[in-house]
């Protein structure tokens, strides 16, 4: 099978050999969009004109990307239905969105559409503010290419403030590709980019950014900071989500040899270079297989420190999450947590 990796530098050859061709009809995306049908029929016609020329690179390149989307598609496809079913039946809920205050939408769509390849979803004046949804791919329950996590960015001449003391501290991605020049260009603020990126996008928002291609959606988890981790997690749990164990510290390494010492300047077992460290204590909750939905990541308290809630000023919008199904029979819905992020409930099709 050809990673994506292997396929990017597949057409950047061709693009070598050939550079006054047209580009390639299969658009590249950070993650597969478009439907299983309408791909399969164009990779009728570029198999037959692949047959024809099979030296022509443009070629050989979209029949590559096809296939690779064609695959990648199915799953998502596979996965699309059986949330859907679950949340159709109650049994479970699917994080879908988070609401973003921004004081320039031209700046934060030029962010997210240019630095990180999201897509634009949807435009709409609500109450005279510009309401802007970007992701990777739909929201809908209902398309082969659905079921992403989407951020809803609205305009506020005052946007609440975001990490630091504050309760929303930061939103992590997992992307195939992440390339830091573009980033930058598009009004990306970098703080550290060793093995992975630490960055302000336009707006506030914190984010963290690792490289992984195996991520079905790119956006991982919404890391929240708690002023008290059991009264976190059991109000998760009462709407519905499942908690995982909370994070350890990097152990005693095994083989504490004169060799190994020398080897290295820590007793400690080596971490990820490229996987950004979580806070010991923190714990995961959400819906669903953490590698295929977005998740919230809660970080214990700071000694001494309240986390202040994520609020702009009177009247203007919160950051806020939107869950897609039924809440469960014991909240309402809308649940704000201890720390005052809230957590709306709505059918699929409002």
């Amino acid at each position: 099978l050809v990673s994506r990796s292997a396929l990017l530098r597949s057409l950047a050859l061709g693009t070598v050999f050939t550079a006054t061709r047209r580009p390639a009809i299969a658009a590249y995306t950070i993650v597969p969009t478009g439907s299983v049908r309408d791909k399969t029929a164009r990779l009728a016609e570029v198999e037959k004109l692949y047959a024809k020329t099979p030296d022509d690179p443009y070629a050989f390149g979209e029949k590559a990307q096809l296939e690779y989307d064609i695959r990648q598609l199915e799953q998502n496809t596979k996965f699309v239905a059986s949330t859907r079913e679950q949340v159709r039946a109650g049994s479970t809920r699917f994080l879908q969105r988070l609401r973003v205050p921004v004081d320039d939408m031209r700046e934060a769509v030029q962010f997210w559409r240019e630095g990180c390849g999201a897509l634009v979803l949807s435009t709409r004046i609500v109450d005279g503010a510009n309401v802007t949804v970007v992701g990777f791919g739909p929201e809908s329950l209902r398309r082969d290419d659905g079921a992403k996590f989407a951020l809803e960015l609205v305009e506020s001449s005052e946007p609440a403030p975001m990490g630091g003391e504050h309760a929303l501290q930061y939103v992590q991605l997992a992307m195939p590709v992440f390339r830091l020049s573009r980033v930058m260009a598009a009004g990306g603020k970098i703080e550290s980019a060793y093995g992975w990126t630490q960055l302000t996008a336009p707006g506030g928002l914190p984010l963290r950014v690792r490289i992984d291609e195996s991520r079905r959606d790119p956006f991982e988890f919404v890391a929240v900071r708690v002023s008290a981790m059991g009264a976190a997690v059991e109000h998760f749990t009462r709407l519905g989500m499942a908690a995982g164990k909370p994070q350890e510290g990097r152990r005693l390494r095994k083989n504490l040899g004169l060799d190994s010492l020398l080897s290295s300047n820590s007793l400690l077992e080596e971490g990820d270079a490229f996987e950004p460290e979580r806070e010991i204590g923190s714990v995961y909750v959400g819906y669903g297989d953490p590698q295929s939905n977005t998740g919230l990541l809660l970080l214990p308290p700071l000694p001494g420190k309240r986390p202040k809630p994520s609020l702009g000023a009177q009247g203007q919008p919160e950051p806020t999450l939107r869950a897609v199904g039924a809440p469960p029979a014991s909240a309402s819905a809308t649940e704000r947590s201890p720390d005052g992020l809230p957590v709306r409930f709505e059918d699929e099709d409002a």
